[in-house]
C-alpha cells in the first residue's frame, strides 16, 4: 500500500487540494472539488493511504501560497508523473512548463513547439488531462481567436489565474520614510 499525502490551500473561497507521494507533486484538484476528483486521473490509487503530514506538504503548501501571494512564478518542487499519461501527454506538460509567467501560447503553438503541428485536439486533450492544475500552467493555454477556452478548474478560475499572473507585482520599500519631526520637537527627550 502506498503513502499519499494530502493538503490543502484556500484562494479566494475557493479550495485547492493536492496530493504528494514519495517522489513528489502528483495531483491538484480544480477549485472547489473534493480530494476524490484525484480518482479521476488516478483510477488505480484506491488501495493508497491517504495521510495528513504537513511536515511533507509544508514546502509545497509555501510555494502555492508564494505563488498566489505574488511572491514566486516558478514552481520548483518535483512533480510525481510516474504511471500516469501517454508518451505524448509527458511531452505536452513538459513543454506546457516551459511558457513563462504571465504568457499565454495557442493549443496550435504548442503542438507545433512539441514538433506535431497537425496534432491540434491530441495536444489540446493532454492538456485537459494534466493532473497538476497551476504547477503544469495549462491556464496559459489559450484558443487561437483569443478565447481563453475551456479549463479543468472552470473559466472562471482560469481568466483570475491570467489576471494574477498579468497584474504588476506590488513593490514595497525595504526602508520605510519616517516623518521629519516639527521644529519645536527638536531637542525633546521623547522624540
Amino acid at each position: 500500500m502506498k503513502k499519499l499525502y494530502w493538503e490543502s490551500i484556500e484562494v479566494n473561497n475557493q479550495k485547492f487540494f493536492f496530493t504528494v507521494t514519495e517522489k513528489g507533486l502528483n495531483f491538484v484538484s480544480s477549485p472547489g472539488k473534493y480530494l476524490s476528483e484525484l480518482f479521476d486521473f488516478y483510477p488505480d490509487r484506491y488501495d493508497d493511504q491517504f495521510m495528513y503530514d504537513d511536515s511533507v506538504t509544508a514546502d509545497y503548501l509555501t510555494e502555492f501560497t508564494d505563488y498566489f501571494d505574488q511572491k514566486r512564478q516558478d514552481f520548483d518542487l518535483p512533480l510525481d508523473l510516474e504511471n500516469i499519461g501517454t508518451d505524448l501527454q509527458h511531452q505536452v506538460w513538459a513543454e506546457i512548463q516551459k511558457i513563462p509567467y504571465g504568457q499565454t501560447v495557442t493549443y496550435k503553438q504548442l503542438a507545433e513547439n512539441i514538433g506535431k503541428p497537425k496534432a491540434i485536439r491530441p495536444v489540446a486533450h493532454a492538456v485537459a488531462m494534466n493532473p497538476d492544475l497551476i504547477v503544469i500552467p495549462c491556464h496559459r493555454v489559450v484558443r487561437s481567436s483569443g478565447d481563453i477556452g475551456e479549463y479543468r478548474g472552470g473559466k472562471e478560475t482560469k481568466k483570475a489565474l491570467l489576471e494574477l499572473e498579468k497584474k504588476p507585482i506590488e513593490k514595497h520599500a525595504l526602508i520605510s520614510k519616517l516623518p521629519l519631526p516639527k521644529l519645536s520637537q527638536l531637542g525633546k527627550s521623547d522624540l
